[in-house]
């Protein structure tokens, strides 16, 4: 032991220090492990220093320069935080940045009057007490050297006078004006001050140590010299790494007490059988392909005594058992066969049991192969079962498929026998843990999102019951996606990866180079000699090729085959960019002349890369552009880390690191077109995306998922004018999915199936996780709409699954982006639920890029008669409840309904609830998106809703119903989200021209008008300008403060011309100058609106109704609603698409409205109605 003045080394002791007030200071150091720190080989020591009382202290820190500090808090009411005399404070540091103005370590926040820190100015030691000047801050006259150890001290003595200590010598001194700071010693503070040209510190600080006394001689002359060991002390964070999880409530652990349950005054609806498809499966592709469809069978396991070997014999006898439903899902048979009524109507659901989440079934077909199968390759492939399946085939067991999102294929050839009959059985398992169902209603509430059967991800976690979905009693098992029975030669055709990658940006001048990656599968013990040949559009060639036993893998490139190089290629582009064109690859492996296995493969052209703000290695943030793609074909990937350690937090949030030592890499730029700013940026073909959409909690909450069910959705939401759909959990993993959202232009953010951090439990078995993920990236990466892979909604998922969804990305992948957390890193958080005020959209609320934020949304007053039982339509009632309309929580809709009662009167009805609604519907919705639009790029870059899809008939987060139906919410959004519109900004009411295309507007004209209630003009205004491209630009101001207040209620008519006169945008909004101003809408004057309607001739499969609004009178229309109607029956023609809704008019306006709808829902009597805030509700007849 060696012992030099009054500081002590005693190696490998261990004396622990928490913090407070202590006598002694106690430092413990250890190797150092914080990012960018310097690493020591040597033996860790303790470093015990006989120092004056210290009151608070030593804390160490380590400080990325882009990051943020730590703060420490003061006993409540701290003498020293108010000390004139007789305290001091000292640290040691190590600046990673040269010449620094910044804040090391103090007492107080800066921005208060009378801070007192420790501090750098351009370098040199400072102390600064608030203020500017003599009085106020001590500063040293030399410079202290970037990364080495100095030491910085404030002694103050008993005459009040400050002493400014550097490297333990006197550099400044004087008396400083000191007063009350608040209880804190902050380290690296973020916060503003007036302290002229502060910026972060980024380095180490060590020994930050608050005494009640001044510094003694000793203990100065202690601070000459560095003592032994500094960069080994355990530094504290100030930028921590993201957490693990640390807790996750499971949900119910009882059934609900029955006073909480919901009730209804309607009856159940008794169950109603449906015929079934009566039919037999033919192959396709040549007879190589037969999808299994026809012929299921569906019993209850607990009905049958047998064994899976004599299930799939041929002298079993299925007579008894049902027909059933497939793809679909076990209750969608018991529902189809009417065993249980329809769960989308009032409480039916109630009426269907929850025991059913507990029961196993078994499916069984007969099914007969095409005898040309004979002698090839035979292999079974589940597309989607749900949870757990074990097959049999002919009397023999084939395998297992777990988890809901596998895409197993099991090779059959010795147990299938083509040009006969064959038996399949299928053992159904439901999940582990499928919990217990919350139902909702108005004394129980929403209840818990999720609960223990999350544990068993990947599968339907949602289907224990959310906020937005009841809990569904089978919990969605089933085979719910295709068996498919394929014939190959001994080489099998697996799915490709066809990367796109564009040598230029701009699209007039584009050159695509496609490289795609072939492989092979072989299951034969010896190698196979062939060809491998590929084809799309006017490309053709093919490559000779060995596959060796177990298979391979061959690339064809570019470099190796120019005709890859496409010139000026048809981009895929998302909706409202451009078209989106898709290719038809075909890949073909032959033997001998002779075709071995053929693939068809459809994909687009087109890349995307991702403007983020990333920490670099030396704590700095960049703004970069990252090119997965590029880091893909260079075998260099990925750049961007995707970890707990790599994320850290900002000043303005979480955001992620650079991978270290890909700084240079050629797949990462710098931004500089963006200003500096947290916000992920999505670019498709090197344009910025304005990304507008929502969420899908799911598709359909029984898996409903047919092209003919689920496309109609897809089509509303290209109408909508969004682009985006996320794919929530996961829930909707399936190819239709994917298939639609390429052909109508939405960029998909897949999530996968883990959810809310510290909320919901994390998946139990990781291997499970990943081997169901792995089979999605496979099967799905070819799919241009796939813009980002995410690894957990609201939260990083536990480390192994985190890891192991990078690496599998990066492998399988690599041309998107991996963003482990959805609503945090480089993301704003999730919300708000419910309503806003308008003006907040624009101001403080989801800024940046949001992936959730949501508000009440009831559908139309026809779609509440639809799904709700006539007694339990009004008043608001359990059935409202159970369908989502929460009385707390989130969703709470109570402001909405305050809303309404202070603006237009409590409603008295459901048609007068309808009326009013729509109004705050259409207003709060548009409200979103145009204030997104009003701070496009700062920071705006995406905003997605939740939700815009509802999963059943709810009343609560979507733009249309679950039956097709659009309300004011979807015509708020579509107006909001055109490529070109006008819009009034809040809250000034600043008038915009929003230019989403890629071309500028030039010379274009914007009118704004603006009339009382009765439709007398009050202001009249008018601009020409040019709006740039992808892009927001300020057009004109329009004063509307002495409107406002001569008239307390507005009318405001925009509208935005081209050079030749043509509409290009208009909007109308209604505006008051308090919120019981609007009341004066109730007085407005009925319109004296006219219509006519004509049907046009058949365009494909579709037809078109035309219906003219002319607004006659002296007084406006407002929120005009057309409703397509069959005469005969009164029932709504659904899907039905409307060019514009809810519209007002200006007196002598003239509007015309496009109707398409599907042919087959065409009627001999058809009629539309129309009804709106000051229209008399009336009908208009179409003739065929």
């Amino acid at each position: 032991m060696n012992s030099r003045g009054n500081e002590l080394m005693i190696a490998g002791s261990i004396i622990c220090n928490l913090g407070g007030r202590i006598g002694a200071v106690a430092l413990i150091a250890f190797a150092a492990t914080g990012r960018g720190m310097a690493q020591s080989p040597t033996v860790p020591s303790l470093i015990i220093m006989a120092q004056p009382a210290v009151a608070y202290g030593p804390y160490n820190a380590h400080i990325l320069q882009g990051g943020i500090g730590l703060s420490k808090n003061l006993h409540e009411h701290e003498a020293l935080a108010a000390a004139q005399h007789s305290w001091s404070m000292s640290l040691w540091f190590k600046s990673d940045e040269p010449a620094q103005t910044a804040f090391l370590a103090g007492v107080g926040h800066p921005r208060e009057n009378f801070p007192r820190y420790l501090a750098l100015k351009d370098g040199r030691p400072a102390f600064w007490a608030g203020g500017m000047g003599e009085g106020h801050e001590l500063i040293g006259a030399t410079p202290l050297a970037r990364g080495v150890w100095h030491s910085l001290a404030v002694s103050v003595d008993a005459d009040g006078r400050s002493h400014l200590l550097a490297d333990g010598a006197e550099v400044a001194s004087g008396t400083i004006a000191l007063g009350v700071s608040s209880s804190a010693i902050l380290m690296a503070p973020t916060e503003d001050s007036s302290w002229p040209g502060t910026k972060h510190f980024g380095g180490l600080l060590a020994q930050v140590s608050l005494r009640s006394t001044p510094l003694s001689a000793d203990a100065i002359s202690a601070m000459s010299t560095v003592p032994a060991g500094l960069d080994n002390l355990p530094f504290e964070e100030g930028s921590r790494p993201w957490p693990i999880q640390t807790q996750g409530p499971s949900g119910m652990v009882a059934p609900q007490d029955p006073s909480l349950l919901p009730h209804s005054s309607a009856p159940f609806l008794a169950p109603k059988a449906v015929p079934w498809a009566v039919g037999t499966d033919a192959a396709i592709n040549d007879g190589n392909t037969l999808i299994l469809r026809h012929g299921w069978m569906l019993a209850d396991a607990a009905d049958i005594k047998v064994s899976g070997s004599e299930i799939a014999g041929s002298s079993f006898d299925d007579a008894k058992w049902m027909s059933a439903v497939v793809p679909g899902t076990v209750l969608t048979t018991l529902i189809a066969r009417g065993v249980y009524p329809d769960p989308d109507f009032g409480l039916d659901n109630m009426a269907i049991p929850e025991s059913l989440s507990k029961h196993s079934f078994w499916y069984r077909n007969t099914f007969t192969p095409p005898a040309t199968m004979k002698g090839r390759k035979l292999a079974m492939t589940f597309h989607g079962i749900n949870y757990r399946a074990t097959i049999f085939i002919n009397g023999n067991r084939v395998g297992d498929v777990l988890g809901a999102f596998r895409h197993k294929e099991f090779d059959v050839t010795q147990f299938v026998k083509p040009g006969e009959k064959n038996t399949l059985a299928v053992f159904i398992e439901p999940p582990f843990h499928p919990g217990i169902a919350h139902e909702q209603s108005l004394a129980a509430g929403s209840g818990d999102n999720g609960g223990v059967m999350m544990l068993d991800g990947p599968t339907f976690g949602a289907t224990e019951g959310w906020d937005w979905i009841p809990g569904i009693r089978d919990r969605n098992i089933g085979i719910w996606q295709d068996v498919v029975v394929t014939a190959s030669g001994a080489v099998e055709v697996a799915v490709p990866q066809i990367i796109t990658h564009l040598s230029d940006p701009d699209p007039a001048i584009t050159t695509a180079e496609i490289t795609v990656r072939v492989p092979l599968a072989n299951d034969t013990k010896a190698a196979v000699r062939g060809t491998v040949g590929i084809a799309f559009d006017d490309v053709h060639l093919s490559k000779a090729v060995i596959v060796p036993s177990g298979g391979t893998s061959v690339e064809l490139s570019p470099k190796e085959f120019p005709q890859l190089i496409v010139q000026h290629p048809k981009l895929w582009w998302p909706n409202g960019y451009g078209a989106q064109d898709l290719h038809t690859m075909k890949l073909v492996f032959e033997q001998g002349r002779k075709a071995s296995d053929v693939r068809e493969e459809r994909f687009g052209i087109r890349e995307i890369t991702y403007e983020i703000s990333a920490f670099d290695a030396s704590g700095h943030v960049r703004r970069v552009e990252d090119s997965p793609t590029v880091a893909k074909l260079l075998g260099k990937g990925p750049v961007i880390e995707q970890s707990h350690e790599g994320f850290r937090e900002t000043p303005e949030g979480w955001i992620t690191s650079i991978v270290p030592g890909m700084e240079d890499s050629p797949a990462l730029k710098p931004d500089a077109d963006m200003k500096p700013g947290t916000a992920l940026v999505i670019k498709v073909n090197g344009i910025r995306i304005a990304v507008k959409g929502g969420s899908w909690g799911m598709d359909d909450m029984l898996k409903r998922v047919s092209r003919e069910r689920i496309e109609p959705f897809f089509r509303l939401h290209k109408e909508a004018n969004v682009n985006m759909i996320r794919n929530w959990m996961g829930q909707d993993t399936e190819d239709v999915f994917y298939e639609l959202a390429d052909e109508y232009g939405m960029l998909i953010w897949n999530d996968f199936w883990d959810s809310t951090q510290n909320w919901n439990l994390e998946p139990d078995d990781s291997e499970l996780f990943l081997a169901n993920a792995k089979d999605t990236i496979s099967r799905y990466r070819n799919h241009p709409s796939i813009a980002v892979w995410c690894g957990r909604n609201e939260g990083v998922p536990p480390p192994a699954i985190n890891v192991g969804l990078n690496k599998l990305i990066t492998e399988l992948d690599g041309t998107r982006y991996y963003s482990a957390d959805s609503n945090k890193i480089n993301l704003h958080d999730s919300g708000p639920y419910k309503y806003q005020e308008p003006e907040d959209y624009f101001t403080k609320l989801s800024l940046g890029f949001a992936v959730e934020v949501g508000l009440a949304s009831p559908p139309t007053l026809e779609a509440f008669q639809a799904f709700l039982p006539k007694e339990d339509q009004w008043p608001i009632s359990d059935d409202w409840a159970y369908h989502d309309w929460h009385q707390g929580g989130n969703g709470a809709t109570e402001p909405f309904v305050q809303t309404i009662n202070e603006e237009f009167g409590p409603a008295t009805s459901l048609t007068d609830f309808d009326r009013k609604a729509q109004m705050l519907n259409y207003e709060g919705h548009r409200a979103v998106f145009e204030g997104f639009n009003a701070h496009l790029w700062q920071p705006n870059s995406g905003r997605l809703l939740w939700m815009t899809q509802p999963a059943w008939p709810s009343t609560q987060w979507q733009i249309f119903s679950h039956d097709y139906d659009t309300h004011g919410s979807f015509y708020g959004v579509k107006k909001a989200s055109e490529p070109i519109h006008i819009q009034m900004n809040l809250p000034a009411h600043d008038v915009a021209i929003i230019n989403n295309t890629l071309v500028p507007l030039t010379n274009v004209t914007v009118t704004a008008r603006v009339f009382d209630t009765r439709s007398k003009p009050l202001l009249d205004k008018t601009a020409t300008l040019t709006a740039a491209a992808n892009a927001e630009t300020p057009a004109l101001a329009m004063e509307l403060k002495a409107a406002l207040e001569a008239a307390r209620t507005v009318l405001i008519k925009l509208e935005l011309k081209d050079s030749t006169g043509r509409l290009l945008s208009d909007n109308f909004y209604w505006l008051a100058a308090n919120k019981s101003d609007y009341r004066r809408m109730n007085e407005m004057p009925a319109a004296n609106l006219t219509a006519t309607g004509k049907i046009s001739a058949t365009n494909g499969s579709e037809r078109h109704a035309t219906i003219t609004l002319v607004n006659s009178g002296t007084g406006a229309a407002v929120a005009t609603k057309l409703t397509l109607k069959d005469a005969t029956t009164g029932l709504r023609i659904l899907p039905a698409y409307y060019s514009d809704n809810y519209v007002s008019l200006l007196p002598g306006a003239t509007k015309t409205i496009d109707i398409a709808y599907p042919t087959t829902s065409a009627t001999t009597m058809m009629k539309v109605d129309l009804r709106g805030w000051n229209v008399t509700p009336a009908s208009i007849a179409l003739a065929p």
